[in-house]
């Protein structure tokens, strides 16, 4: 009798599992299909793409995105807003460096942004992609920012200063991306939620002799919003400019909270001794002889002839 009770509820229990499983497994299928379903709807409101409405898109060189905000509908019906200001911004072909360059009209991924929470910018050292202390704290409330909206995703560009090559400028940067990534999913962020761009030294406009201001340019940054990505057809490079959005809040849902890390720079003072040259201090105090006009650039002001130092004379180290 007894065994024939234990049988019972191992039953009952296997019954109540497997339709506990079956509830949950049913529930995911259903959003998974809510959600292809929604996108689908979504990839549909770009087939009217390119379009001749007025004014086209416009590059944001100060985000480094795109926007598009007809006002004028063209002769192609349909004209894309159906008459509406467009809400989203849109970060056009955003895979272009891990892609072949596109062919006329190849579809391309593209990122309307719909919602953005919050904008971090981190500072890296001079040619390191390594994340600071300072950097880490920004990391830390930024992960549990994209914990707390699981709709939300992050876009990260990396950025690096002018000096060097464009080449090794734009691999120093997606590294430096790479390194916010690796927190993030170190954090518990999926890695579906992540987006890498690398910009290299193309936003930089720091001069070299200003030591604060290419710490700035020396940076990883993103932003944590809801985002989509669709398929926009390629219809040659936007129009560039510099000129912001109007009255951008209209555009976009923005409840942005903007954070960085801190700046890290400083100087200190060194004595020209007998027998020195800007190579020497150079490769003895920044690591390199290479680097000596970039110290000459720094020091203008003290130096009159780079290549007769004057024993005697101070002048400024950077400390990056």
């Amino acid at each position: 009798m007894k065994n024939r009770i234990r049988l019972l509820r191992v039953v009952i229990m296997a019954l109540i599992f497997s339709s506990t499983v079956f509830s949950y497994a049913a529930d995911k299928q259903g959003r998974e299909e809510k959600r292809e379903e929604e996108l689908g709807q979504l990839q549909k409101r770009f087939e009217w793409w390119p379009t001749d409405a007025k004014p086209s898109p416009v590059k944001d060189s100060g985000r480094g995105g795109y926007w598009w905000w007809p006002a004028e509908p063209g002769k192609a019906r349909p004209w894309g807003n159906r008459g509406y200001v467009y809400v989203y911004k849109i970060i056009f072909d955003y895979k272009e460096e891990d892609l072949p360059a596109p062919k006329p009209k190849e579809p391309r991924p593209s990122l309307l942004i719909k919602k953005i929470i919050k904008n971090v910018k981190v500072y890296f050292d001079y040619n390191g992609a390594a994340l600071r202390d300072d950097a880490v704290i920004m990391l830390k409330g930024a992960a549990g920012t994209l914990k707390r909206n699981p709709e939300s995703s992050i876009l990260i560009t990396g950025n690096c200063d002018r000096r060097g090559s464009e080449d090794y400028n734009e691999k120093l940067g997606r590294r430096r991306g790479e390194a916010v990534k690796k927190y993030m999913l170190d954090s518990g962020i999926s890695g579906e939620r992540i987006r890498i761009v690398s910009r290299g030294k193309l936003d930089a406009v720091a001069p070299i002799a200003d030591i604060a201001g290419m710490q700035k340019d020396r940076n990883a940054q993103f932003m944590i919003a809801e985002v989509e990505e669709v398929m926009i057809p390629y219809s040659g490079p936007p129009q560039e400019t510099g000129a912001k959005p109007l009255e951008e809040g209209k555009y976009i849902i923005e409840k942005e909270e903007k954070l960085e890390s801190s700046l890290k720079v400083s100087t200190r003072e060194y004595t020209i001794k007998s027998g020195d040259t800007l190579s020497k201090i150079a490769k003895e105090q920044l690591g390199g002889a290479h680097r000596w006009k970039y110290l000459y650039e720094i020091n203008k002001d003290r130096i009159k002839d780079p290549n007769k130092l004057k024993a005697g004379k101070k002048i400024i180290i950077p400390i990056e």
